[in-house]
């Protein structure tokens, strides 16, 4: 049967996830690398062996929104450390905001004038961009953790990550649709579009905190930490749920919102071995989560698409470090001239470099609808992108960290 197929294609990845990582260990590469490469040789293996796993493409954006990305938002907001978060705030979300907003429009400029194709509209380029600086620093930081990097370093990779990727996914929905209503027609009037975003993400927030508020009142009621850590799973489930299905506003801030009012109140109501055994609980939810999106990656990628698009993947790699660059070192000093809360060289060099891009950008060109012009150029150069930062920059950030802190 074909569900008995599915399961069994499931039960296959996670197995291939859990040999990826002591791989990834040995030959001194990202996790998500290895697990990107497993995904197409097991591809092309069961393509060849004529076997239906029962996974479907059609299947992805369900699968990827309802599915994974509850999770890694959740996990991502619940575990950062708030009282450094808040120490940081102010660069924060100029990266995450300003920054993410500007980097977005120069980044679609940047593809479309580089394409120059009449089946390449600017629309088509404005979801290309947004997708494209949604940053995940997982990789990074984790060799940041393991030479004790500065604090201060990855708490700005991850803050910036957390509230960028929130932000990027509300607009590549409203960037979607605004799309596939206009394909290249110009003229498009995009007042209702706008007030549909502002609505999604102010709703999405404001449900958000309200969920994480009921929350963390059942919360002081439970005091278990087998049922905090269900509790926990059904806040973030039925957050985005209920926000997505029901209330039509954004269920990601919903998420965001919800995971970080939650963790606020656990640090102020459960004991320490608790709130450690929930964060290992979580972990291994964050780790099946960005091990089966980057299996679905490796199970999606085709030679065809760096055959015949390897020139568009190009250009979106050097827009992608253009526009970056041009946002950490010229942008962020600009925006933060009266802040006392500025960011020194050294991080600005280690937020360029480091500012890598993987599972919400996965998560979004996988969701791509195929109504969209060109989806399929925009789905290879988000693969081409996260490609490049996990066996380019990924790797070589170690030898930045010891040119820039030979103490550690």
């Amino acid at each position: 049967m074909l569900i008995q197929n599915i399961v069994f294609s499931l039960v296959v990845l996670m197995i291939a996830g859990l040999v990826a990582e002591p791989v990834a260990r040995i030959l001194r590469l990202p996790f998500a690398a290895v697990l990107v490469v497993f995904g197409f040789l097991g591809s092309e293996l069961v393509v060849g062996l004529g076997y239906d796993t029962g996974i479907r493409a059609t299947n992805f954006p369900t699968l990827i929104f309802y599915v994974f990305l509850p999770v890694l938002i959740f996990e991502s907001a619940y575990r950062i450390d708030q009282q450094q978060l808040r120490k940081s705030l102010a660069p924060i979300l100029t990266l995450a905001i300003p920054i993410m907003l500007i980097s977005s429009g120069l980044t679609a400029t940047l593809i479309y004038l580089g394409i120059n194709h009449p089946g390449f509209p600017f629309y088509t380029a404005l979801v290309a961009g947004v997708l494209l600086v949604a940053t995940d620093p997982l990789a990074v930081v984790s060799h940041l953790r393991k030479v004790n990097a500065p604090a201060r370093v990855s708490i700005l990779l991850e803050g910036e990550s957390l509230f960028n990727d929130a932000l990027a996914i509300v607009l590549f929905t409203a960037f979607v649709s605004l799309a596939i209503s206009a394909g290249d027609q110009p003229g498009v009037d995009i007042g209702p579009l706008l007030l549909n975003f502002c609505t999604m993400f102010v709703g999405g927030i404001l449900f958000g905190l309200l969920c994480g508020f009921l929350g963390a009142a059942m919360s002081a009621i439970i005091r278990t930490r087998v049922l905090e850590s269900i509790l926990l799973i059904s806040t973030a489930y039925g957050a985005f749920m209920i926000a997505e299905d029901y209330l039509k506003v954004s269920g990601v801030m919903a998420v965001l919102c919800a995971g970080l009012v939650m963790s606020r109140a656990h640090e102020r109501t459960l004991e320490p071995g608790d709130r450690q055994y929930i964060y290992h609980w979580w972990e291994v939810l964050a780790f099946l989560s960005n091990a089966m999106v980057f299996l679905l990656v490796g199970v999606t990628i085709t030679l065809e698409m760096f055959e015949l698009r390897y020139n568009a993947i190009f250009i979106a790699i050097g827009a992608v470090l253009v526009v970056r660059a041009f946002s950490v070192f010229a942008v962020l000093p600009a925006l933060t001239v009266f802040s006392k809360d500025k960011v020194v060289v050294k991080n600005r060099l280690l937020l360029f470099w480091g500012g890598t891009r993987g599972a919400v950008t996965v998560a979004l060109a996988l969701s791509l609808p195929t109504e969209i012009d060109a989806w399929w150029t925009v789905q290879s150069m988000a693969f081409g992108v996260v490609l490049f930062t996990l066996f380019v920059q990924a790797p070589t950030v170690p030898l930045l960290l010891r040119k820039l802190y030979p103490r550690l």
